[in-house]
């Protein structure tokens, strides 16, 4: 059996180069398309009721497909030498060019339209009366915030400004107190926020005794609702910190016990102030936020026997710093898009 002959088809240099010469002109001129059509879109959006502008501008983007093909017409493109490929790739180029573009330019610094973002964290929730409760406002912003405003039953004080974008306020006082914040941001747009503080007698307290041994378990009273976190209730006995257990609950009040059995204790008289530390964190912030609540002076007296002061103080878990936030949709659509253009480009 004699082997056939191969026979190689002649290569066509001259219909090579039409070919590739029209794909990189109708590339640029869906490129410019699509920058064109993004530009426009961006004047629409502006102009727009927020509820619907995305679904409008998005079918605006897509009904521009129809004016790509009498645009390569007038630019003496060919496009009944077009494939089904050709078209797809030229569509795909525009969309992804259009939605690149657009999403870069409804963003800062071409664009601004989003008032600052407020974040509000009062700790305690529930404060002893005169004592300091803090507001912590974490205010951001895509231009910068220009102005923070506090307004508190009447009166306008300034916010302390201090890390990661954090503003924080001390006040002291009692019964309920309203409190606003008011953000402005470099292109004047105004973010408000209503809030209230709480301060009441008895949030934290405990009470005299006398006679006591190792074991005894002495009860500190903790309001509820104080923090929506963790928090570490603690007595400085005899200037030493001593963690507290919880021990149940009655009413309106956690109970806690601590006993003489812990260091800082001795036999006799001593001192114990029952406290609650709180902290907390803003979501994807590792700035820690503290606060304290402080009882009154109690005198505890301790019978002298073995035992007493030998146990060291229990282990507390506290609050840990929340995930990071994810990045907006505005960022994940460019990314994607300018992969997407990049790709097309090379296959081409």
């Amino acid at each position: 059996m004699e082997d056939e002959e191969i026979k190689i088809p002649e290569f066509d240099e001259k219909k090579f180069k039409e070919t590739e010469k029209r794909k990189a002109k109708s590339s640029l001129i869906s490129f410019s398309f699509g920058i064109i059509i993004a530009v426009i879109s961006r004047f629409l959006w502006s102009n727009i009721q927020p509820a619907i502008r995305w679904p409008l501008v998005f079918l605006f983007g897509i009904a521009s497909i129809g004016f790509l093909g009498k645009i390569l017409q007038y630019a003496k493109i060919d496009i009944k030498s077009f494939s089904g490929k050709e078209w797809i790739e030229s569509i795909a180029f525009y969309f992804f060019t259009w939605l690149a573009f657009f999403i870069l330019l409804i963003n800062p610094p071409f664009y601004d339209a989003s008032p600052p973002k407020i974040e509000v964290m009062v700790l305690p929730a529930i404060q002893e009366i005169n004592e300091n409760a803090t507001i912590f406002a974490r205010i951001t912003d895509n231009v910068g915030v220009k102005n923070v405003e506090l307004n508190l039953s009447g009166m306008q004080y300034e916010m302390k400004k201090w890390e990661d974008g954090i503003y924080i306020f001390n006040y002291s006082g009692k019964g309920k107190t309203n409190f606003s914040i008011k953000a402005t941001d470099k292109n004047g747009h105004v973010a408000k926020y209503n809030g209230m503080l709480h301060f009441q007698k008895n949030v934290i307290y405990s009470k005299n005794e006398s006679n006591v041994n190792a074991s005894h378990a002495i009860k500190i009273w903790v309001l509820k609702n104080i923090s929506r976190e963790k928090y570490r209730v603690f007595c400085i006995v005899n200037g030493v910190e001593i963690n507290a257990t919880l021990f149940g609950n009655e009413g309106d009040y956690y109970v806690y016990k601590i006993t003489p059995a812990y260091q800082g204790w001795h036999p006799g008289t001593n001192k114990m102030k029952p406290c609650v530390e709180l902290a907390n964190y803003f979501r994807g912030s590792d700035i820690k936020l503290t606060a304290f609540i402080i009882g009154k002076n109690y005198t505890i007296t301790v019978k002298n026997e073995t035992g007493i002061g030998i146990q060291a103080s229990p282990p507390v878990e506290m609050p840990k710093p929340g995930s990071l936030r994810t990045p907006g949709f505005g960022v994940a659509a460019i990314v994607i898009a300018t992969v997407v253009i990049v790709l097309l480009r090379k296959k081409r």
